[in-house]
């Protein structure tokens, strides 16, 4: 009988949605309103209404930034909530820890030599990525993806003691959670100067405003990601 009516709960809920696909138009259709108004309208307006002469960053973070602020709050869920089963797993288990059988061999001097040179190179690289994602393709997670992988590399190649003075530990949770501070730092500040929770000034003459809040978000995201990135692979015991 549960199951009866389980089945018809889900054809009753399952009937408007399949209405309302019928109506949409077909796909890749010219005659849908992606293609008749949004397109057109983020690609002439973008840079002058979002704020950025990229117009992939004035769709992220300004056109459907509300989107974005979830998708960065439910990454750094994420890592909490790894965190979480990681240090619950390691709590409750009480089989006795098996030694490894030899030492690992260390990486050849020519490895560290690398990692040590190209280093400050990939840190450039990372940080170009994120403050020029608003005029140039990349951004926050791109950049912050490029620095986390940079840390994980050093703390593979050089040891996870030399990895962790890039992210030192009296600040490493506020770096963590970076990326969702700042949405919500300038989406407060929208709403206390403009009246809307991530509202951008749409006066031409505080352009400059626009561009240096998405700045922010940018340099938010990939401080967070990198932290986030870094934090999951050292818990899961990440070593040398």
């Amino acid at each position: 009988m549960k199951r009866a009516l389980t089945i018809a709960m889900l054809v009753l809920l399952a009937m408007p949605l399949l209405y309302a696909m019928s109506q949409l138009p077909p796909h890749g259709s010219a005659t849908s309103p992606a293609y008749t108004h949004i397109s057109p309208r983020y690609l002439e307006r973008g840079p002058e209404e979002a704020g950025a002469e990229n117009v992939v960053t004035d769709v992220i973070l300004n056109y459907r930034g509300f989107d974005t602020n979830g998708e960065v709050t439910v990454i750094f869920t994420s890592l909490a909530a790894v965190l979480a089963v990681l240090l619950a797993g390691r709590k409750g288990d009480e089989r006795p820890v098996r030694e490894p059988a030899a030492e690992p061999s260390p990486p050849s001097v020519v490895v560290r030599f690398v990692v040590r040179l190209l280093g400050p190179f990939v840190t450039m690289f990372a940080v170009y990525v994120i403050i020029n994602g608003h005029v140039s393709p990349g951004g926050g997670f791109q950049g912050g993806t490029v620095f986390g992988a940079l840390v994980i590399l050093i703390t593979v190649v050089l040891g996870r003691s030399v990895a962790e003075k890039l992210q030192p530990l009296g600040v490493r949770r506020i770096l963590q959670a970076a990326a969702p501070l700042t949405f919500v730092a300038v989406g407060v500040l929208g709403l206390a100067l403009f009246g809307d929770y991530l509202a951008f000034p749409r006066d031409e003459a505080l352009a400059w405003v626009r561009t240096s809040w998405l700045m922010v978000i940018e340099i938010g995201i990939g401080v967070g990601g990198a932290a986030i990135i870094s934090a999951i692979f050292w818990q899961m015991g990440g070593d040398r």
